[in-house]
């Protein structure tokens, strides 16, 4: 059987068409601090280290400092603390549930912990091993 001579043009450009897709899909980068104001997570938490202030006037409503609390946290157990599947250091859950997909999540998580970084790298705890 023989295809017409137009499928051997369509399918090789079909083919690289589907490939260019899914690698640009595959590149693309997520802003962890984006995912942050896009939440609106500044309208209870601070990020000292990248010049975010809580926008809440009401101290019940204030949550804490998101630089120093993500210290020592596993990224699991922040994901459930932001999912409402676990309670946070205090015993109580989470507020609001983050509403975004997993991966705009990890890269939130990975944002918070490399404001952590920074956070003990102003403070003199990180250290150089000699």
């Amino acid at each position: 059987m023989r295809f017409p001579r137009i499928v051997y043009l369509v399918l090789p450009v079909l083919f690289l068409s589907v490939v260019g897709l899914l690698a640009a899909q595959g590149g693309k980068t997520l802003d962890g601090k984006q995912i942050f104001t896009d939440q609106k997570c500044q309208m209870c938490h601070d990020v000292s280290t990248a010049g975010i202030q809580a926008t809440t006037k009401s101290e019940k409503m204030k949550g804490p400092d998101l630089a120093t609390v993500v210290s020592g946290k596993d990224a699991k157990v922040l994901a459930n603390v932001l999912r409402k599947k676990a309670n946070t250091a205090h015993d109580k859950p989470h507020p609001k549930a983050f509403t975004g997909t997993d991966e705009e999540l990890g890269a939130l998580i990975a944002w918070l912990q490399a404001q952590k970084s920074a956070t003990g790298q102003k403070s003199g705890t990180n250290k150089k091993a000699e």
